[in-house]
C-alpha cells in the first residue's frame, strides 16, 4: 500500500502532470454527505441545500464512515524541497463532531492502514509487487494477515463491500475477489487502449461503489462517465457529467438517489445529486450536444429516405405522419435540453470577473464571489434577454437593501450581452439603464457573451435560456431558477432560500 500511495501522491504534486483528484465521498445514518476537496472535508445536508466545512486543512483522498457515524481520513503533507520529506496523520471526526488523531504526526507515508473497509471495520489493501501482489487484511485488533496472492500489472483504486467482497482496478481492468475466488468484472473498462490519448489508461478510472442489486458503478474520468456493470456483465452509462467536469467518486443514499463527486481542470470540486427518478434518463443521454446531433442526423436521413419512397411509391404518402411526429419529438427534446442551465445546488460559486456598471465596485472588473461571497448571502441573476423585461425585478431587488443589512446581503446582476454589442457602446447603454432605475446598491455587471468560457462557462450557463438565477449562502449555491418569468411569477419567491 505504501508504494501505491507514493506513486499516487507524486502524480498529484508534479507540475504539468495529470492531476490526481480525491475519491472520498461517504454518507452517515442521517443521510448527510461528506466529501473531500483535498483541502478540507465538507458536509452536505441530506436535501443538498446546505453545506458546511467539518474538518478544515486536511489533504485527504479517501474517506471511511463506520456504522457508528465516525468519519476517518488522512492528512498528507510535503515538508518542502530543502528537507524533502513527507508526513501524515490519520484523523477521526466522530458523530458528536469531535476531532481526534488516530495516528499522530508521522514521517513518511501511511502503511499497514486502509480506508477500504467492510461493515465490521476490517481494512483491506493490496501490497504491490513486481510480478505478484498481495491482498492484505487488518482486523479490529490490529492483526495483519495475507488474504491472497494475485498476479497484477498496475493496481490502482480499490473498494470493499460491507460483506467483504473486494474490488480492485488493475491497469484499466476491474476484478473482484469473493470467498477467495478472483473473477473479472470488466476488461478495458474505459476503452483507452483503443484510442489515442495523452492520459495513461490507468489514470482514467477512479472511485467505485455498488448498489443494493450488486451492480458495480465505476467513474471513468476521461470520458466524464459513470459506468454501470450489471451482474451479468452488461455495461451501460449511468451518468454523464457536464462539459468541463469529471466524476471521481459516488454513492447511493437510502432513497436511491445518486450523489456524484466531480472535479474540473481548475481542481474545483463539487457534489451533484441525481434524483432516483432521473437516473434512467441520465443513463441514455451521452450529452446534450450528442443528443441533438443524433436527432438531426436521424431526421435528415429519415427525411431523405421518406422523400425517395414517396416519390417512388405514391402509396407511401401516408408515412408523412412519421416525419411529422419525428419533428415534434425533436422539438420537445430540444426544448427540454434548453431548460437546463447552471451549476447544481450545493456547488461552490466559482470566481469570475465581470465589469461593474453600478455598486461599490463600479468601473472595475471585480470577482463578486471572491470579494463578498464567503461573508454574505444573496442572489446572482444571469440575464440573457431584453433588459426591459427585468426593470420591475431590478427595482424590487434594489428595494431589498432598505430592509436588509447591506453588509450581509448582496445582489449581483450579470448581463450576458446576448447581441454581443460593442463594449464601449454597451457600457454607455447599461449606465443609462442603471441611472433610469436608480440602482445604487445592486451590482449591475456584464460579460462579453453568453458563451464566454471564463464567465458563463464556469457557471455552466446555457446560452439558450433567458435567465439563470442562483441564490447563495456563504458562496454555496442554495437555490437555482431557470427562465424565471418576471411578469407571471412572484418576485418574493426569489428571496425564499
Amino acid at each position: 500500500m505504501k508504494k501505491l500511495l507514493l506513486i499516487l501522491i507524486c502524480l498529484f504534486t508534479l507540475a504539468n502532470v495529470y492531476a490526481h483528484p480525491g475519491i472520498g465521498i461517504v454518507t452517515n445514518a442521517k443521510g448527510e454527505i461528506f466529501y473531500s476537496d483535498l483541502f478540507r472535508i465538507w458536509k452536505v445536508s441530506a436535501d443538498g441545500k446546505t453545506k458546511t466545512v467539518v474538518v478544515p486543512n486536511v489533504h485527504t483522498h479517501e474517506l471511511h464512515m463506520d456504522k457508528q457515524d465516525n468519519l476517518y481520513g488522512e492528512n498528507l503533507w510535503y515538508e518542502g524541497e530543502a528537507i524533502d520529506k513527507w508526513g501524515h496523520f490519520v484523523w477521526k471526526y466522530d458523530a458528536k463532531g469531535k476531532f481526534t488523531k488516530v495516528i499522530p504526526n508521522t514521517e513518511g507515508f501511511l502503511s499497514n492502514y486502509s480506508f477500504t473497509r467492510d461493515a465490521q471495520g476490517n481494512m483491506y489493501w493490496i501490497e504491490r509487487g513486481k510480478k505478484e501482489s498481495i491482498l492484505m487484511k487488518r482486523g479490529l485488533d490490529g492483526t495483519i494477515v495475507i488474504v491472497q496472492t494475485i498476479k497484477t500489472t498496475d493496481v490502482r483504486w480499490q473498494y470493499c463491500q460491507d460483506n467483504g467482497t473486494f474490488f480492485y482496478v488493475d491497469d484499466n481492468d476491474l476484478f473482484k475477489i469473493k470467498d477467495g475466488k478472483i473473477t473479472t468484472v470488466s476488461l478495458n473498462l474505459d476503452d483507452v487502449r483503443e484510442r489515442k490519448t495523452n492520459i495513461k489508461a490507468n489514470h482514467s478510472i477512479y472511485g467505485m461503489w455498488t448498489d443494493d442489486a450488486e451492480n458495480v458503478y465505476v467513474t471513468v474520468y476521461e470520458n466524464r462517465e459513470i459506468r454501470k456493470i450489471q451482474t451479468n456483465g452488461k455495461i451501460s452509462i449511468a451518468y454523464t457529467a457536464p462539459l468541463g467536469w469529471h466524476p471521481t467518486g459516488g454513492l447511493f443514499d437510502k432513497s436511491g438517489n445518486l450523489w456524484v463527486l466531480e472535479n474540473n481542470s481548475l481542481n474545483q470540486v463539487r457534489v451533484t445529486k441525481v434524483n432516483r427518478a432521473d437516473l434512467a434518463k441520465a443513463a441514455f443521454e451521452k450529452s446534450d450536444f450528442d443528443f441533438i446531433v443524433f436527432n438531426i442526423f436521424c431526421l435528415l436521413l429519415g427525411g431523405s429516405l421518406l422523400f425517395f419512397l414517396i416519390k417512388k411509391f405514391p402509396v407511401m404518402k401516408s408515412f408523412r405522419l412519421i416525419l411529422q411526429a419525428s419533428f415534434f419529438i425533436f422539438f420537445i427534446s430540444s426544448n427540454t435540453v434548453a431548460q437546463t442551465s447552471g451549476l447544481a445546488v450545493g456547488a461552490d460559486a466559482p470566481a469570475f470577473d465581470p465589469y461593474h456598471i453600478s455598486g461599490k465596485d463600479k468601473g472595475t472588473k471585480t470577482c463578486p464571489m471572491c470579494k463578498y461571497g464567503a461573508k454574505t448571502d444573496g442572489l446572482m441573476v444571469w440575464i440573457n434577454d431584453d433588459l426591459k423585461n427585468y426593470e420591475k425585478m431590478l427595482s424590487f431587488l434594489e428595494g431589498q437593501y432598505l430592509t436588509r443589512n447591506a453588509n450581509n446581503w448582496k445582489t449581483f446582476i450579470v448581463f450576458m450581452n446576448p447581441k454581443q454589442e460593442n463594449e464601449k457602446l454597451l457600457k454607455q447603454k447599461l449606465s443609462d439603464f442603471v441611472r433610469k432605475l436608480d440602482l445604487k446598491n445592486v451590482a449591475f455587471t456584464f460579460i462579453h457573451s453568453p458563451t464566454d468560457a471564463e464567465t458563463a462557462g464556469v457557471y455552466e450557463i446555457n446560452p439558450k435560456v433567458k435567465n439563470t438565477i442562483f441564490a447563495y449562502k456563504k458562496r454555496v449555491i442554495t437555490k437555482k431558477i431557470v427562465n424565471f418569468d418576471t411578469d407571471k411569477e412572484s418576485l418574493s419567491t426569489l428571496l425564499n432560500f
